[in-house]
């Protein structure tokens, strides 16, 4: 008897082949929506919208990395070792335009948010950051006040080419994240 009520438990909570498919088809769309909205960070004017929109990217890979995780782990599979070297790969990339993401996030290198109520609602303010990373964003609740006079036209040079060259990095990293993407849809979606 508890043969059977295990048996019949386990197999309740096994998604079907076609179940799993599906899911798997929806994590692929969502994928493509990432490198869409990628591509439209990458192209974007805005520095500031251009955090945004990286943000809100970043986020949703992880959301879907997570659900693909889960999926495979409730249908008993095995990941694959290329999918397994394409998830390690991703989050590798990931981190590595986080922590530019925060350098470049300051307002001392970008300004204040021209936009500010606007992209408030649209996109999230600052990055969910995971617990592990070491590097928080700069408290934005702390009002910086910097004098003009206090900085002379040189270092204010000198600031806004690192910001520019930070930027120009992130826009490097995520071109290589959607090719990191990309195979991992090809090879295990």
């Amino acid at each position: 008897m508890p043969l059977i009520m295990l048996f019949s438990v386990s197999c309740e909570q096994q998604p079907t082949t076609s179940e799993t498919k599906a899911d798997l088809t929806d994590i692929r769309n969502n994928m493509q929506e990432v490198i869409e909205l990628i591509d439209e960070s990458i192209n974007e004017e805005s520095v500031h919208v251009f955090i945004h929109k990286t943000d809100l990217a970043l986020n949703m890979l992880d959301n879907q990395i997570d659900e693909y995780l889960s999926i495979i782990d409730m249908s008993d599979e095995k990941i694959e070792k290329e999918a397994r070297n394409s998830i390690i790969k991703i989050k590798e990339k990931v981190a590595g335009i986080d922590i530019r993401l925060a350098l470049l996030d300051d307002e001392d290198l970008i300004g204040e948010d021209p936009f500010d109520e606007a992209t408030q609602e649209t996109y999230p303010a600052d990055r969910v950051r995971p617990l592990v990373y070491r590097y928080p964003y700069p408290d934005v609740s702390v009002p910086r006040n910097i004098e003009s006079t206090d900085i002379d036209d040189t270092a204010i040079q000198d600031i806004e080419v690192y910001a520019k060259e930070i930027h120009k990095e992130i826009v490097n990293e995520l071109k290589e994240l959607k090719t990191e993407i990309d195979e991992f849809i090809d090879e295990s979606l």
